[in-house]
């Protein structure tokens, strides 16, 4: 597609580079059908490659097969075969004027990049088949308009054709210049955003691609990868990064936005130099790539996408597959990475505060007079909500986007932050105090003794220790712990007070109802729970060692396992910085005007930008 050029004029005052091809659609269609593999004999063919820019082929063909070249014969009488051009010189007569079916054609195609191609140029050919000398001036003159097209951020290729023999990665001296093709990437409306929400990550993105550097800056622009507001300005060359020593381009990475002109071994070394630098462990990597060329990095790179049309290799060598080739996929991937990640330290939060708070009392019991006061299938229950609900409860959770306006962390960031520490120990520890001070303050165990209040028993006090209660221990042992209902208040206590700090565990902030209506799954789990535990006890019988409780009673234990939750409120309020910002923020009057400050840590090394 010819989009853009200019007219220049050679000594005949013909048109060298034309605004348009003077062929119909009906004619190009024509040619795709008539150029079938089995009139072409294709004796050589270079692929082209990053090191060298540049493809090429050479094919031999009868004029008789392809009507299009029959109409502008003119133009390929330069590439007669050598035989039928002698006989044609020797008989004094013009290739142009001579149809026979068996003129063959000889000719070398290479196609690359403009400013390679264009020093081996020796002639360039008008759209009548004429050739024009093409001297330095012209091919500056060429070149010229190249760069500025390329500055609009066009990609430009050089068609070129010979009849020299084809030599690997050597590029033939005497080309004819046909023209040269603008294509041009339409940027997606959504790069621009994408880039800014990956700014916003901390995510530093570093465009790499074989393009001019002009074409490189000019899509860089587009994307707002570089600009005014940006602190990565910098654009290398490849030659310019193999210039460099390791210790150099570590120092500039961070001010590192377009790479151009890149080979493969550039993409690995920006990897493993990324990897190295930013202190500690280094950074964390990712890399996108569609070629054979993007393997070698891939592999290197902490988390590597390959596009959904790339090749095979590509494919084998990723992490991630992106179907729809679209850079918003890999916002997305960020977001829910950080999303499965925030979930893992809830679970981890919520069952280690359950584990530290049980092997607490079963550790200071015996010192205290009493072993821990759940059966076997108790414990069962409660390894069920610990376990199993927890994890259908927590892993429901919502992709927030304030997630992607978090800095990232560190490759060795540990699971279990500080913070975790902090809610782990402090209410681990509290649910430990109140469930030791619950079996062995004598006024709550009061609460709980129909035997002090026989108002509020369902049953004749007589009864109560040999019908419903469970045949796994003498009653004597049972009135040694408290008697049957004091157990079942336990029981439920120590469920209700650790569920309520699913909701602690849930945010690190101090609004808890803060997106729980977007996961309807953490208010079911919860709620079975609970309804599962008031069943348990009411109808347990000595299956569960449970015995009824009163409306009263219920009242008493969801009171006192609730204050876990303005506990908690209070740990944040103190220890944790966000819920310290969020009460200052709540009492300023500006608080909606308040900025988040963004530190670039993880560099994403991409080839391709939508």
């Amino acid at each position: 597609e010819n989009r853009h050029s200019e007219r220049g004029h050679a000594s005949a005052n013909e048109p060298l580079v034309q605004d348009r091809m003077d062929i119909s659609n009906a004619d190009m269609k024509d040619a795709h059908e008539e150029l079938d593999r089995q009139h072409l004999n294709v004796e050589k063919e270079i692929r082209f490659s990053s090191r060298t820019k540049f493809s090429a082929r050479r094919v031999t063909f009868q004029r008789d097969k392809y009507r299009l070249v029959t109409r502008y014969a003119n133009a390929f009488r330069h590439f007669l075969s050598e035989g039928e051009a002698e006989s044609r010189s020797e008989s004094g007569q013009q290739a142009e004027h001579r149809e026979s079916d068996k003129d063959t054609y000889m000719i070398s195609v290479v196609r690359g990049a403009p400013e390679i191609l264009l020093p081996n140029c020796r002639y360039g050919m008008d759209s009548k088949g004429a050739l024009h000398v093409l001297d330095q001036f012209e091919r500056d003159r060429i070149q010229g308009r190249v760069n500025q097209l390329s500055s609009l951020g066009q990609r430009l290729v050089a068609v070129t054709v010979t009849r020299e023999n084809l030599e690997k990665d050597k590029i033939p001296e005497h080309l004819i210049l046909l023209g040269v093709m603008c294509l041009v990437d339409r940027v997606r409306s959504s790069s621009h955003k994408c880039v800014r929400m990956l700014a916003k990550a901390g995510v530093q993105v570093i465009m790499v691609t074989g393009d001019k550097a002009e074409t490189a800056c000019a899509v860089a622009r587009d994307i707002g990868l570089i600009g005014n507001t940006n602190i990565t300005d910098v654009v290398l060359t490849s030659q310019e990064l193999r210039q460099m020593s390791d210790g150099k381009l570590g120092g500039l990475l961070p001010r590192l936005a377009v790479v151009a002109r890149a080979l493969p071994s550039d993409k690995s070394r920006l990897v493993k130099i990324a990897q190295m630098s930013g202190g500690g462990a280094g950074k964390v990597v990712g890399m996108t790539g569609d070629g054979i060329n993007d393997s070698a990095a891939l592999k290197k790179a902490d988390v590597s996408f390959a596009m959904g049309n790339g090749a095979e290799v590509a494919k084998e060598a990723s992490d991630i597959v992106i179907l729809d080739n679209k850079l918003w996929s890999i916002v997305s991937a960020i977001l829910y990475g950080r999303t499965i990640f925030k979930t893992i330290r809830k679970f981890v939060m919520f069952q280690s505060t359950i584990n530290l708070a049980s092997t607490f009392i079963v550790f200071v019991g015996p010192f205290m007079g009493f072993d821990f006061p759940l059966t076997l299938i108790q414990l069962l229950w409660v390894n069920l909500v610990m376990d199993t609900l927890a994890a259908l409860a927590f892993g429901g959770e919502p992709a927030d986007r304030a997630f992607l306006m978090e800095p990232p962390l560190a490759r060795d960031q540990p699971i279990i932050s500080s913070m975790m520490w902090r809610s782990i120990v402090c209410n681990g520890l509290y649910i430990a105090f109140c469930s030791v001070t619950f079996l062995t303050w004598d006024q709550i165990q009061g609460m709980f003794d129909r035997r002090i209040n026989p108002d509020h028993a369902p049953v004749e006090i007589g009864e109560l220790d040999f019908k419903e209660t469970a045949r796994v221990e003498d009653l004597r042992d049972l009135r040694i712990q408290g008697g049957p209902v004091f157990l079942t208040a336990f029981f439920s206590f120590f469920i209700f007070i650790c569920t309520f700090n699913a909701w602690n565990v849930r945010t690190p902030q101090l609004n808890l109802l803060k997106g729980v209506a977007q996961n309807k799954g953490f208010i079911s789990v919860i709620g079975i729970i609970f309804i599962s535990q008031i069943v348990f006890c009411q109808m347990g019988g000595s299956l569960l060692r449970t015995v009824p409780l009163t409306l009263r009673e219920w009242a008493c234990l969801l009171i006192m396992s609730f204050t876990i939750v303005p506990f908690d409120l209070l740990r944040k309020v103190l220890f944790e910085s966000e819920g310290a910002s969020a009460l200052t923020r709540s009492s300023s009057p500006d608080a909606h005007e308040g900025k988040i400050a963004i530190k670039l840590e993880n560099p994403v090394v991409s080839d391709k930008l939508d």
